[in-house]
């Protein structure tokens, strides 16, 4: 996968709040947090809702399907073990709600503002998976 070095990249380090996330990431599923009160969903994971500051919510499934919102293509790593040039993406996901991550599968070719990408899945470890985009397989109806 270019742009990853998969031995060397930094690992997260869950704590209680993200723990269900990182453990639904290693099941291959995306979640995100939903507020019971006001139904906003949101990411990062936050202690209260962003929009009514509720602390009641709940981690809902994603579809993992959205579009390009903002892409940027990094020439020059900022740590040892991401190896350059690799491309960061905002995606804005179905469920109205927005993720930053990696995007793969395009080779050095910039990716369009608006493409339809999907989430994909980056093995580090037994117990870290991290979810990345590429872009959506038109014809496998995803």
């Amino acid at each position: 996968m270019s742009g990853v070095d998969v031995a060397e990249r930094p690992r997260p380090e869950p704590s209680d709040l993200t723990r269900p996330f990182w453990e639904a990431a290693r099941e291959h599923r995306l979640v995100r947090q939903v507020c019971d009160a006001c139904g906003r969903g949101f990411f990062t994971p936050q202690i209260a809702c962003p929009r009514c500051l509720s602390t009641a919510w709940t981690w809902t499934p994603s579809t993992g399907r959205g579009t390009v919102y903002s892409a940027t293509v990094v020439h020059r790593a900022p740590y040892p073990g991401f190896t350059s040039p690799y491309h960061v993406v905002m995606v804005d996901l179905e469920e109205d709600w927005t993720m930053l991550s990696n995007l793969v599968g395009t080779g050095e070719a910039p990716v369009a503002i608006g493409s339809a990408v999907e989430v994909d899945w980056l093995e580090l470890e037994d117990e870290i998976t991290l979810p990345v985009f590429r872009p959506a397989d038109e014809g496998s109806g995803r």
